[in-house]
């Protein structure tokens, strides 16, 4: 059962799903070569644990916060990810 609503991305190409990889590199944050996985963040100092899945074709990525602490808001954890999102190339859907 997901925590949040999906979070959802369009223009997520191969590269931007490259580039996506190697910003969250830097923020400590594995994102796995594959079309789909999970991915564990640290957002305001917890962790929150996502499942993905991005559709290169389509350049469609859906985020599923999947567990995350209950002092965390989903408003919180989504602009984070926005914001890597955004700062990759990708755009809100």
């Amino acid at each position: 059962m997901a925590a949040c609503p999906p979070f959802k991305y369009k223009n997520v190409t191969p590269a931007v799903f490259r580039a996506l990889q190697m910003l969250g590199k830097k923020k400590g944050i594995d994102i796995p070569n594959a079309p789909s996985g999970n991915i564990s963040i640290t957002v305001a100092g917890l962790k929150v644990n996502f499942q993905y899945a991005w559709d290169a074709r389509s350049g469609q990525l859906i985020l599923t916060c999947v567990s995350k602490p209950p002092l965390l808001g989903c408003s919180t954890i989504k602009s984070f990810a926005d914001k890597i999102v955004s700062e990759s190339g990708g755009k809100t859907a």
